[in-house]
């Protein structure tokens, strides 16, 4: 790929960098984030980054950006919505009002954002040759783990959407890719244990390996076993995902 202009959100760290990586060198790479210091600390790694601050769940800030690329380039040639947040899930314990804020940041970031940027940039899609939409979804889309269900809750909801949209634009030559990552090595996936994760690098890797081969939904690694698992056997792989802990017996 060269030669294009990628928006990418949530570019500074995980897995937006390692795509970034990846295409910076033969492309016009524009990353949004929110955070000021992680900003800084992407110019200074890669100084061919063209980057722009907003946070993902403003309409306001995403109009601003839409108008700052229109602007300077005044195409998209390839949209990237990666921003992501995963909030521990925790019925009993978590208080109400916490329970509910930490719902509403997950669905705004994972769910709202990226249907909202979409659609604000669609003008700007339309305007390049060959206009690629891709959502970072995840493998938990398909099954959800216990302790992150809300968050699997959010990209199960833009999976479906995904679906559709893709059926919509098609009339109008615009590709759209769903990437599901299986757990890769982030810093959202830290606390989580006794999962093999991935690593980040080889993640871009074969996300950009399956993009050049035309596949517009892409369940990497694990998540394809699991895509089929949790189609034939949902009993068995929910239980798989979410193995019960067996109660210690005081013998004394």
């Amino acid at each position: 790929m060269k030669n294009k202009i990628i928006v990418i959100t949530g570019g500074a760290t995980g897995i937006g960098l390692a795509i970034i990586k990846q295409l910076i060198n033969n492309n016009t790479v524009i990353s949004i984030d929110r955070n000021p210091a992680k900003i800084a600390a992407l110019k200074a790694a890669l100084p061919k980054i063209e980057s722009l601050k907003a946070d993902v769940t403003s309409d306001e800030e995403l109009s601003n950006v839409i108008a700052s690329i229109e602007k300077s380039h005044g195409r998209i040639d390839m949209l990237i919505n990666n921003a992501g947040k995963g909030e521990v899930f925790n019925f009993i314990k978590t208080p109400e009002k916490e329970l509910m804020q930490r719902i509403e940041t997950e669905m705004s970031i994972n769910y709202f954002a990226p249907i909202l940027l979409t659609k604000k940039a669609l003008p700007l899609l339309q305007k390049s040759t060959e206009p690629i939409i891709v959502i970072v979804s995840s493998g938990l889309a398909y099954m959800p783990s216990n302790t992150g269900a809300t968050y699997a809750a959010s990209k199960s909801a833009i999976h479906f959407v995904t679906m559709c949209i893709r059926h919509q634009l098609a009339p109008l030559k615009i590709r759209v890719v769903e990437v599901l990552p299986p757990v890769v090595e982030t810093d959202m996936s830290k606390d989580i244990t006794g999962l093999k994760k991935m690593p980040v690098d080889k993640f871009a890797q074969l996300f950009l390996d399956k993009l050049s081969k035309g596949e517009n939904v892409m369940n990497i690694g694990q998540t394809a076993a699991l895509e089929k698992f949790s189609r034939f056997f949902p009993k068995a792989a929910f239980k798989m995902l979410n193995p019960r802990k067996k109660k210690s017996i005081d013998k004394n």
